[in-house]
């Protein structure tokens, strides 16, 4: 529970810091867009009066040192590109890493609490009547069973799993999930897809040894290649929890091309993508415990 409690602790000013850097970039934007709608407004002006003449030239020119101008001083950056920029992605990374964690570490701690519980109540008659006459002894879980579900709701409220982080490498948009509640790893989001697509060596860390015959697949990036199925008994994204999900998993020699998941995949969560660009919403109240069909 500590190691929860640590990384929530964590996560809470990097998210703020997050926040903070992306509503000063959407400010600066907004500001440097609407410079450039004035200049192109003046721009016209000029233009119509030295339409056909030499100073025509000499008018754009000036425009254009305008706009260079008003880009370099305001240093915005398009909302769905912030994303991208090496410092806000670094940060975004962070949190991804934190949220695995906190993911895996939630479960966890429910998991152990649960088989403590299990383990004490399975005392013998003969060590409950032994502790009964020695009131001065306590033996039991250092943890009670409601605080250990305070401590985890709290995590999951200070976290916000329905926010899953997301930034952008490339043109890719990658988010942090975990494989059967034990093994992070990040995937490429594909909008119009619905398939679950893992590398050889996803696969293998989280125990997939039985798998189909190969067979050809078209990955969402166009390319055409060689996978074989299997089923993965669990997925978890944020808030959403996915059982049995099916599985193409790539060749060895297609590792480079990394896992991809389909957000058609996740629509009983109906997720969507933050107006921020750097996050996936998803609808908790929604939540299924098996994929979508």
């Amino acid at each position: 529970m500590d190691a929860l409690e640590d990384v929530v602790k964590r996560i809470i000013p990097l998210r703020r810091q997050i926040d903070l850097a992306v509503a000063d970039n959407a400010s600066r934007w907004q500001k440097q867009q609407a410079t450039s709608k004035l200049i192109d407004q003046i721009a016209n002006i000029m233009r119509r009066s030295a339409v056909g003449t030499d100073e025509e030239k000499k008018v754009q020119k000036q425009v254009d040192q305008l706009k260079q101008a008003s880009r370099e001083l305001r240093d915005g950056v398009d909302p769905k590109r912030f994303g991208a920029q090496p410092h806000m992605r670094a940060m975004l990374e962070s949190l991804t890493l934190m949220h695995q964690q906190a993911s895996v570490l939630a479960v966890r701690v429910e998991r152990d609490s649960a088989q403590i519980n299990e383990a004490y109540q399975k005392l013998s008659n003969t060590t409950h009547r032994w502790l009964e006459e020695h009131p001065e002894l306590c033996i039991g879980p250092l943890f009670r069973a409601e605080q250990v579900d305070q401590v985890v709701r709290k995590a999951r409220a200070s976290i916000d799993f329905d926010e899953v982080p997301m930034y952008l490498q490339g043109d890719q948009k990658r988010v942090g999930v975990v494989l059967s509640d034990q093994f992070p790893t990040v995937l490429t989001i594909c909008p119009e897809d619905n398939r679950l697509i893992l590398t050889s060596n996803m696969a293998y860390t989280v125990g997939l040894r039985h798998l189909g015959d190969t067979q050809l697949v078209t990955l969402p990036c166009g390319l055409e290649t060689k996978a074989r199925t299997a089923k993965l008994p669990q997925l978890r994204m944020g808030s959403a929890n996915l059982l049995d999900v099916s599985v193409i998993v790539l060749e060895p020699s297609d590792e480079h091309l990394g896992g991809f998941i389909g957000l058609k995949l996740l629509q009983a969560w109906n997720p969507t993508f933050a107006q921020s660009g750097i996050s996936l919403s998803l609808d908790a109240s929604n939540q299924a415990s098996t994929a979508s069909r």
